[in-house]
């Protein structure tokens, strides 16, 4: 079955040839770069009279594959057959004559010039992917551009190139990847991709969470400490005052590498206790226990990603989750043998297990099927790390609702509070809070609503519904289910399998009601078909067999 392509794909590929087939595109994860490059690749062949060299660079072994599967797997639309691929990685190295050739970045930097060189040399047209390409400015990857030397501006030019970033711009942007692969000519983000229907809706929640007293203890310590150091760093090189907010740390690490310095040995001093101090951030309890009560809270058929920061938290978590739904759980990182990794990817795709709990390795590249709600564990500042896992959750799925991811954080400390700088059209964003000791989230925007339907049970003389009301009105408060219309959370609630999933969905459509009689005139806690109120709802299935 042949593809079509998206409109974006289709009006990108007419901008890629009025660049003279040249330049690079910043595309959302999930929102289809892989198919457009080929596609592209396919019209400019149909375009020439020569036979068009594709060369594919990657920046990791693992995407070899998922580039050679995605020509295999729509060979009715790209016309390639497997005998046409090859690839330049590790030990494995074949000939660089194959239509289609995938290098990887580490091997490629010493040959693929090279071969572009050659290629052009016989007259044979060229084209360069260059997936990821904000890794291949660096100065041992740049030198896989070396062949650009040999090109004369004043020639026809066989070369042409088509860079693939969510977060293309980095350093050496401009004077790199610019050069070698054209201008930065078309974005596709976020906002278009869900207007669209490309990639998922979404909901970002922020999720506070508190140092225990031991923690407090020592981050505070630790601050005053930091503070002090800086203050006497200051008086022996009082130049750090002038030098900006993004260059300070990169001006510490330059003045540490003379340690044997008394300015250089209060840089190395600081530098250890910022680590120290991000370290008690990143350790903290509350994240595993956070992480823990929001997959209490969620469907418990809900596809899950856990990304986070270090391997030690990450086995904490996994050996938690696995204790609490056995078999439903598996993990993956650099820690782990390559095979144990393959199979828990493979589990996690085949739906033998539904939670993955990760750490950095699936950041970037990796082709894994969506996810319905990605809890951020730990995340540093890199905002390109932070898209890349928002983009992880957002591929399109026919049986999937609205997405939600979870971005955990320490109150009152120098972390973000917000996964994102800016706000992404199309994804809302909330703010919740949670206690260990009670075991409990509260969000600002949801608790009022939930706090109107309570009050009216309790008006009532409902008593005995308020323990099953409150249970469910509290799994909502971490779900998206109550921004809903009432239309579709009635569709859900006729979809119900069994009790418990009918008075989730009773309470949702009922918080639904509120939320539009809180913004408008109108009345909206009636039932259009039975005009029965949450009440006699509740009431009326336990004694019900739902099916």
């Amino acid at each position: 079955m042949k593809l079509t392509l998206y409109p974006w794909q289709e009006t990108c590929l007419e901008a890629w040839k009025e660049h003279q087939s040249r330049g690079i595109i910043q595309v959302v994860t999930g929102g289809g770069k892989t198919i457009l490059a080929l596609a592209a690749a396919k019209k400019l062949q149909e375009d020439l009279t020569g036979k068009l060299q594709v060369k594919i660079i990657v920046p990791k072994q693992f995407m070899v594959a998922q580039w050679k599967a995605a020509l295999l797997n729509h060979q009715e639309t790209f016309g390639v057959r497997k005998d046409e691929i090859g690839s330049y990685s590790g030990l494995h190295k074949d000939t660089p004559d194959k239509r289609y050739m995938i290098y990887v970045v580490n091997s490629a930097r010493y040959k693929l010039s090279s071969h572009v060189a050659e290629n052009l040399k016989k007259g044979e047209p060229v084209l360069i992917i260059a997936d990821e390409c904000h890794h291949y400015a660096s100065s041992e990857n740049r030198k896989i551009f070396d062949f650009m030397r040999l090109l004369d501006e004043d020639k026809p030019q066989q070369y042409f190139s088509l860079g693939l970033s969510a977060t293309p711009q980095t350093e050496g942007f401009s004077t790199i990847l610019v050069p070698a692969l054209g201008p930065l000519f078309y974005a596709y983000g976020f906002s278009d991709a869900i207007e669209a229907q490309v990639i998922n809706r979404c909901v970002l929640y922020n999720v506070g969470l508190y140092l225990n007293g031991k923690e407090e203890s020592e981050y505070f310590a630790l601050t005053d400490k930091i503070s002090n150091t800086i203050k006497r760093l200051l008086t022996i090189f009082p130049e750090l005052n002038k030098v900006a907010q993004e260059k300070f740390f990169p001006m510490l690490q330059m003045l540490a590498k003379k340690p044997e310095s008394m300015a250089g040995g209060f840089a190395l001093k600081l530098i250890f206790l910022f680590y120290r101090r991000r370290e008690v951030v990143y350790a903290a309890e509350a994240r595993v226990l956070a992480a823990q009560a929001l997959v209490t809270r969620l469907d418990h058929r809900a596809k899950v990603i856990i990304f986070g920061e270090r391997i030690s938290q990450t086995d904490l978590l996994y050996l938690a989750l696995d204790k609490q739904y056995p078999n439903r759980v598996a993990r993956y990182h650099s820690g782990m043998g390559e095979v144990a990794r393959k199979h828990a990817i493979d589990r996690y795709r085949d739906g033998e297990v539904r939670i993955l709990v990760s750490c950095k390795a699936l950041d970037e590249g990796f082709d894994i099927p969506s996810a319905d709600v990605g809890i951020v564990l730990s995340s540093n500042s890199v905002q390109r790390q932070r898209v890349q896992r928002l983009g992880r959750i957002l591929r399109r799925s026919s049986n999937k609702g609205v997405s939600s991811l979870f971005y955990l954080y320490m109150e009152c400390t120098v972390e973000d509070s917000a996964l994102l700088e800016h706000g992404i059209e199309g994804v809302e964003e909330f703010l919740l809070n949670y206690k260990t000791e009670s075991d409990s989230f509260t969000n600002p925007a949801y608790d009022p609503i939930a706090q109107e339907i309570v009050d009216r049970l309790a008006n009532r003389a409902e008593t005995d519904l308020l323990e099953t009301t409150e249970h469910y009105l509290d799994l909502g408060r971490v779900r998206p289910d109550w921004l809903e219309s009432e239309e579709e959370l009635t569709l859900r609630l006729k979809g119900a399998r069994g009790q418990d999933e009918f008075n989730y969905w009773i309470c949702m459509r009922e918080v639904a009601r509120e939320r539009k009689r809180l913004g408008m005139v109108g009345h909206y806690d009636k039932d259009p078909e039975s005009g029965n109120d949450i009440g006699i709802s509740l009431r009326k299935i336990a004694s019900e067999n739902v099916t």
